[in-house]
């Protein structure tokens, strides 16, 4: 029997599918209006440019060879690898992520030359390896950010509690960091450290809200920078806006459930073009292979692949409501 056709539909599965995530990423990267004036009244308050607050953050070393950091340090544009890298959470050095990504792209052109693409084409599988990585650091940032969302309000009625008890904010932090729940934990713990090595509450709380990319903790910073500036009891402003972020929390689950239905229309016509050609291949494998066999079927199969990749970031952006 032969398996080529199997596999073929397989790797293209495999290589649609990361196109279509790649593309979906591209577009949820971009900042809402509301998240770029939050961040520019942020860095209005903290009195930095841009430029600054990016390098206000603790730099690691790129590898754990020195002449290799040296070298890495030298490209500027690493420092975004490195964040992204740093707000994961995972131990992963940004030498190992560009391994990686080259080996995913090496993969990728092999893949693209043994389904015997033409040379034109093969960048792409290039490109789609390279990016590979790229689009799990970013799906693994995701679920981490969301677990810190949903832990910042219990995180911030202990700060206020802590606080209210009689510590300092500094030892308010160190208690989030000790007894919240992981992953901001480690975030309030390593914001606490800063703050006790020397850096000042403004950098401090800067660098947190550089490290978690989100809404909430920048209304958290921003809270802290305004209060810091014009003083005020600073538990009862915590316990405030952790009743307002629960509100926030609640409203975006009440949002997600509503979007229930497009979301798995979604996944059911993204789906169906390849079930309903996975059942072909069982039913009638010479009708379908008319697909990879015949000259005029590639240009159709391309045509297809490219409105499904629209239908799909069409149906994205139609469910992905931000509140």
């Amino acid at each position: 029997m032969d398996y080529f056709p199997y596999l073929l539909l397989i790797l293209g599965f495999l290589g649609l599918f990361g196109l279509i995530e790649s593309v979906i990423l591209f577009f949820e990267g971009k900042e809402f209006k509301e998240a770029k004036h939050l961040k520019q009244r942020l860095q209005r308050i903290s009195g930095q440019l841009p430029s600054q607050q990016s390098n206000s953050l603790k730099r690691g070393a790129y590898s754990r060879h020195l002449e290799l950091d040296r070298f890495l340090k030298k490209f500027p544009r690493l420092s975004t690898l490195d964040t992204l890298l740093r707000q994961t959470g995972r131990p992963h050095s940004v030498a190992q992520i560009l391994g990686a990504m080259l080996f995913c792209a090496v993969l990728g052109v092999i893949v693209g030359v043994l389904l015997g693409f033409e040379p034109l084409f093969l960048p792409a599988f290039l490109v789609i390896g390279a990016l590979l990585p790229i689009m799990a650091l970013r799906m693994l940032r995701g679920g981490r950010m969301k677990k810190i969302e949903q832990q910042l309000p219990d995180a911030l009625d202990l700060l206020g509690q802590s606080m209210r008890a009689g510590h300092a904010f500094s030892s308010a932090l160190r208690t989030v960091g000790t007894e919240g729940p992981e992953p901001i934990a480690s975030e309030f713990r390593m914001t606490s450290d800063e703050i006790n090595f020397g850096a000042t509450v403004r950098e401090g709380i800067l660098n947190l809200a550089t490290r978690v990319n989100s809404m909430d903790m920048r209304y958290f910073a921003l809270a802290i920078l305004i209060q810091n500036e014009t003083g005020g009891n600073l538990s009862s402003l915590m316990l405030e806006l952790a009743k307002l972020i629960r509100e926030r929390l609640k409203l975006r689950r009440t949002v997600a459930v509503l979007a229930a239905e497009g979301r798995l229309s979604g996944w059911i016509l993204g789906s169906l073009p390849f079930l309903f050609a996975g059942l072909m291949m069982l039913i009638s494998p010479g009708y379908i292979s008319f697909f990879w066999k015949d000259p005029d079927g590639w240009p159709i199969v391309k045509i297809m692949g490219a409105l499904l990749l629209v239908g799909a970031v069409w149906i994205r952006r139609i469910i992905n409501i931000q509140v």
